[in-house]
């Protein structure tokens, strides 16, 4: 183990186990330790966010996974406010690294019966299904987005698209 006074960076024994005294000497800059603790307090609000989603009769059907829910809510979402309309196959194609064809039709199915996604044949080839959101989606999709945005602010983080585009 590495002595607490030094930091311990990646260079170091990766299987080295680390005391709780050493966690100050980690080599995270403020920036990564901000956006750690950023995922963590939304991790916190995510657990709760669904809590209060089925107790208040938000969502008629809970879904699985809420992880692999969020990542497939927020494509379909993202997509479409860009103008594109996916089907179950793109989506399953998206996160075939993450997730079965099937689990990702099971989700879609969870999204359904919840009343945040309708599935719509295809008018330009019947054989497919497009995911259509719902209101509820994105109402959802304001709650959970406002309450990423303050999170973030409170690590820190301040929404500036020029100083970013300038940075690139």
């Amino acid at each position: 183990m590495k002595n607490s006074d030094s930091a311990i960076s990646p260079a170091g024994t990766l299987n080295d186990v680390l005391s709780i005294d050493q966690h100050g000497a980690v080599a995270l800059d403020p920036e990564q330790r901000a956006l750690l603790a950023s995922d963590v307090s939304w991790l916190e609000y995510r657990a709760e966010f669904r809590r209060q989603m089925i107790k208040g009769g938000f969502l008629k059907h809970p879904w699985r996974s809420i992880f692999e829910a969020d990542m497939i809510f927020t494509l379909i979402g993202h997509k479409w406010l860009q103008g594109e309309i996916l089907t179950l196959k793109q989506v399953a194609t998206y996160f075939k690294a993450f997730a079965s064809d099937v689990t990702i039709s099971r989700h879609i199915d969870d999204m359904v019966a919840s009343g945040t996604l309708v599935r719509t044949p295809d008018p330009e080839d019947r054989r497919r299904l497009l995911l259509m959101p719902t209101q509820r989606l994105f109402e959802i999709g304001r709650i959970f987005l406002q309450a990423r945005k303050e999170i973030a602010r409170k690590h820190g983080y301040i929404y500036d698209p020029a100083r970013a585009s300038a940075e690139q």
